[in-house]
């Protein structure tokens, strides 16, 4: 259930105009640009343990989060959902998409509103960009920050502090942008039917 703790860390970042600064509007417009992203990921858990495995993005709505075993887990939005499964429990949930950091990634519309999102923190040196934010009603509910390499932008790393301080870190490695993905990517087949056949 870490794992979908780390994706119940924080509620909705609602779509809103863009913001004044410049950075942020450099931010947004590149997280509006992407259209597919097929990444590998490494995530390293409070407790110091690491999970692997690849993640899926397809704008908006569409995402997979696919990990290698040992963690029995897959995660798959079709656009409004989320479904969490879990391969050793048997045990599937269902989130709606606007509740998670995922979420955030996914949505049609990216923003940085103030009256919604509070930016906590913003950095730039060294060519890499950090933006740590929480919501601006929720701020107890924990922040995420976003890191970017810079020259050219891109996505790089994710860190989520829940309500409880616990921080987990998501590096994205050997990210590929603008692929085809095909739809059936992001269909949960429930494998505890499918193997009864």
């Amino acid at each position: 259930m870490r794992t979908l703790r780390l994706f119940l860390a924080l509620a909705a970042l609602s779509a809103a105009p863009a913001h004044a600064d410049d950075t942020l509007a450099r931010v947004e417009a590149y997280l509006n640009g992407l259209t597919t992203l097929q990444s590998d990921f490494v995530q390293i858990a409070p407790d110091g343990s690491l999970a692997s495995g690849q993640f899926f993005l397809k704008r908006p709505g569409k995402m997979r989060w696919q990990y290698e075993p040992p963690v029995p887990v897959l995660m798959i939005s079709n656009g409004t959902t989320l479904v969490y499964y879990d391969f050793e429990l048997e045990q599937m949930s269902h989130i709606p998409l606007d509740e998670t950091l995922a979420g955030f990634l996914a949505q049609d519309n990216i923003a940085f509103d103030p009256k919604i999102i509070k930016i906590l923190e913003k950095t730039q040196q060294d060519g890499v960009i950090r933006i740590r934010l929480t919501q601006a009603e929720k701020p107890d509910q924990g922040d995420l920050t976003l890191e970017f390499s810079d020259a050219p932008l891109q996505l790089r790393n994710m860190r989520i502090k829940d309500a409880s301080g616990q921080e987990t870190n998501v590096s994205l490695n050997n990210a590929r942008f603008g692929l085809p993905l095909e739809n059936k990517l992001f269909i949960f087949r429930d494998p505890r039917i499918y193997k009864q056949r």
